[in-house]
């Protein structure tokens, strides 16, 4: 199942993402993004994290902590529109700093969509700040 929800169109921004997996054989993957239309709809990933098997991974593919069902974790997002780079953070210890974003300047580079695809009753809430 895929769940989106919109996101204030925030520049430089953080995210506070809360996951609580129920599937993890199943898996999971979820994304900042941006989307729009200028003549044609457009979205691209900017900022993306995946789960499956346990193993957690960034956009890159690198692998930087597990999860178990039903554990809750957090990740925080630093979105930095300026430098087109992102720093996460696993239950507050930092993971990945200053890392490239994907899909920029689709349009204008600015983060307004969240999507979590899941199985289960797997969620993610998530609280964002920023500025605009």
């Amino acid at each position: 199942m895929i769940t989106s929800g919109s996101l204030p169109n925030y520049k430089n921004s953080f995210y506070e993402i809360s996951f609580d997996i129920h599937s993890p054989d199943s898996g999971f993957a979820f994304h900042l993004m941006e989307s729009g239309i200028d003549g044609s709809f457009k979205q691209s990933q900017l900022v993306s994290v995946s789960g499956e098997n346990g193993y957690l991974f960034d956009q890159s593919g690198n692998f930087f902590c597990g999860y178990e069902s039903g554990v809750p974790f957090d990740l925080q997002v630093y979105y930095d529109y300026t430098n087109k780079t992102f720093s996460y953070y696993y239950n507050d210890l930092l993971m990945g700093n200053s890392l490239d974003v994907t899909g920029f300047n689709i349009l204008n580079g600015k983060i307004n969509l969240a999507k979590f695809e899941k199985h289960g009753d797997s969620t993610a809430d998530i609280l964002s700040s920023g500025l605009i």
